[in-house]
């Protein structure tokens, strides 16, 4: 009995690990998730949150001190230039216009009186001036004394003095006059200032103020009401980081979407960059300013944008997921990866373009050397001749390429059950999606993900 016991347990011992050797012997398998390429758009955008504001938007202030007797208009009222929108306490003001009137009046009737004391005084030396000449006669005639014509002469010239004297004071009154009419005006400016007009037509879309309230505009200008002249055009400020704004230019498309239609995508347009930097925290940004249409109304002056501006956009790219780009990028396979092709082979040069590089790109002769200058003047000359052969769209390729838009990579192709590397020209990425510019993927299986089973 002991015989059988020991050799079922030898027996199970040598199954058990034959089992484990075939095991360990049978090769991993290997399970591929594949995808077809695809057409639609991928865009490059740039991230940002902005406050949406009326694009014509005047705040209306107080440029006088006093108490807020009258408000004539509420919220979301349309005005129209020059409208009274509320009245500051007047009297004060009225007071000044009335005494610089009165000032005005008083030197107006001294000027009237001047004037008749400048009259009085032409007349006397007019009057002196006809007693000299008697004077004069009579003393050729020896008939009065020296004295008495001396008289005379001292008269006239003190009638000269007189009338001189009455002009300057009419001058004087005349300043006068000047300055007391300059107050007055003045004056009422500062009365005109209690009335708060509007200075565009549109529409109340804020009010600080009520009837009785004090204002002060000791420091700065107290903000009463904003007017909006029109809503149907919006405009952004966004904050982009310092890291972002560098991709940033003028007529760049954008979309957003704000809390009360989270759903609805409105859309705009870089509109200014400005070049002042902001700091909040040790963070710099620069303000972008988006105009966007609102013929709706629905957006609203306040708002919370949450925008994506975009860079880059291919509307009808052939595009795999980014999860292909990831799964070839550690496939580790470098024996069968194909060499890696020139700028020229990426062109895709017909004979006929290959046949004219031939013949107008001279050889290099041995006796030119290995100079640096030699070899930048070979890159001009290839330049030159490339801009002649080639079309239109294979120099914008070129361009790209050069840029670093278009940039070299591989994707694993399912072959008979097995991932094959192809090397790929990658253009734009998003979240989602990598755009394959050359070459045509269709009908072929791209691997998203290598599942291996052992």
């Amino acid at each position: 009995m002991k015989k059988v016991v020991i050799a079922l347990i030898a027996l199970i011992i040598s199954v058990a690990i034959w089992g484990a050797l075939a095991t360990s012997q049978t090769p991993p398998t290997s399970t591929f998730k594949t995808e077809s390429m695809s057409i639609g758009e991928i865009s490059n955008t740039v991230s940002a949150t902005g406050t949406l504001a009326a694009v014509d938007d005047v705040v209306v202030g107080a440029q006088l001190s006093g108490q807020i007797t009258e408000v004539y208009v509420d919220f979301n009222d349309s005005v129209s230039e020059n409208q009274l929108l509320a009245q500051l306490d007047p009297r004060t003001f009225a007071a000044q216009v009335a005494q610089a009137q009165a000032n005005v009046d008083k030197t107006t009737a001294d000027i009237a009186l001047q004037q008749l004391t400048v009259r009085q005084a032409i007349v006397d030396l007019e009057q002196a001036q006809r007693d000299l000449v008697r004077a004069q006669e009579l003393a050729k005639q020896r008939s009065i004394s020296a004295d008495e014509l001396d008289d005379a002469e001292t008269l006239v010239t003190t009638q000269q003095i007189n009338v001189e004297r009455s002009n300057t004071q009419l001058q004087v009154l005349a300043a006068t006059l000047a300055s007391n009419q300059a107050s007055l005006a003045q004056a009422q400016i500062q009365l005109d200032r209690t009335e708060i007009r509007a200075p565009i037509t549109g529409f109340v879309i804020d009010r600080t103020i009520e009837p009785g309230q004090t204002v002060a505009s000791s420091y700065n200008t107290p903000e009463l009401f904003t007017l909006a002249k029109d809503l149907t055009q919006m405009e952004i400020e966004a904050y982009i980081d310092e890291s972002d704004i560098g991709q940033i230019s003028l007529g760049q498309r954008a979309q957003f979407n704000v809390d009360a239609y989270p759903e609805r995508q409105f859309r705009g347009k870089v509109d200014q960059i400005q070049k002042a930097p902001q700091t909040s925290s040790g963070v710099i940004s620069y303000t972008v300013v988006i105009n966007a249409n609102n013929q709706q109304n629905l957006l609203l002056p306040g708002m919370t944008a949450n925008l994506e501006i975009s860079i880059d956009a291919v509307p009808k790219a052939q595009r795999i997921s980014n999860a292909a780009i990831r799964v070839a990028s550690r496939f580790n396979n470098n024996d069968e990866q194909p060499k890696q092709r020139g700028m020229l082979g990426q062109l895709n040069l017909t004979e006929a373009q290959r046949q004219l590089l031939r013949d107008k790109m001279p050889k290099r002769d041995a006796s030119m050397g290995p100079g640096r200058g030699v070899a930048e003047q070979q890159k001009q000359r290839m330049d030159k001749i490339l801009n002649e052969i080639l079309t239109p769209e294979q120099l914008a390729l070129r361009d790209q390429l050069q840029s670093g838009k278009i940039k070299r990579g591989q994707v694993l192709i399912l072959r008979d059950g097995e991932a094959e590397p192809l090397q790929v020209d990658i253009g734009l990425s998003d979240d989602q999606y990598t755009q394959i510019i050359s070459p045509d993927l269709t009908g072929l299986e791209v691997i998203t993900q290598i599942k291996v089973q052992r």
